[in-house]
């Protein structure tokens, strides 16, 4: 068997937004895993003043300095990118994450904190270029998330992140990516 083979996991539908990022997810392992793929495809991630609101939105109160560790991280993309450290999007250039597969496991018996691992792509694209000729392929992002507050909130507690796994590389056609967990994200149509 392999990714590409198996049936593919439907995203949870959100229940809500706050601050720009879809919430109210179920409490549940396809819960975990939605929240995480809607978080990453709709994370402002080259936006440090609205990735911080995303991030005040679903980030756990107990994982202290975690936003601004991811803020930095931003800071850091900009500044690669040849754009102030600090600042919005540029102009006219519209960027899709698109998360392909995902890869989630418990880190605790009861199932309320679980990694979820995401092999995804992002496009970039402006007016006078409607495709990306050298698009981010095959990346892969990691986010561990607890069930908190009667939602689904990412955290870097020491405690859980000592657990991290890491997983074999996925392809879609891989019985390795299989047998270690990985399965292919159904989009809305």
């Amino acid at each position: 068997m392999t990714p590409e083979k198996a049936k593919k996991i439907t995203l949870r539908v959100p229940t809500g937004q706050q601050n720009g990022v879809s919430t109210g997810f179920p409490h549940s392992p396809s819960g975990a895993i939605s929240a995480a793929v809607y978080f990453w495809e709709e994370f402002a991630f080259l936006d440090d003043q609205k990735a911080r609101q995303q991030l005040e939105a679903v980030v756990s109160p107990d994982a202290a300095g975690y936003v601004d560790e991811q803020i930095s991280e931003v800071r850091k993309i900009r500044e690669g990118a040849n754009l102030p450290s600090s600042g919005g999007t540029p102009a006219g250039i519209t960027f899709t994450t698109t998360v392909n597969a995902v890869r989630g496991k418990s880190l605790t018996p009861d199932g309320e904190v679980v990694q979820i691992w995401m092999n995804y792509d992002r496009y970039a694209t402006t007016p006078e270029k409607p495709t990306d000729d050298d698009p981010l392929k095959d990346e892969d992002v990691d986010f561990i998330l607890k069930w908190q507050s009667g939602q689904w909130k990412s955290t870097n507690e020491p405690q859980y992140w000592k657990k991290r796994s890491f997983p074999v590389a996925y392809f879609p056609e891989s019985p390795y990516a299989w047998d270690d967990g990985w399965v292919q994200v159904r989009h809305a149509d």
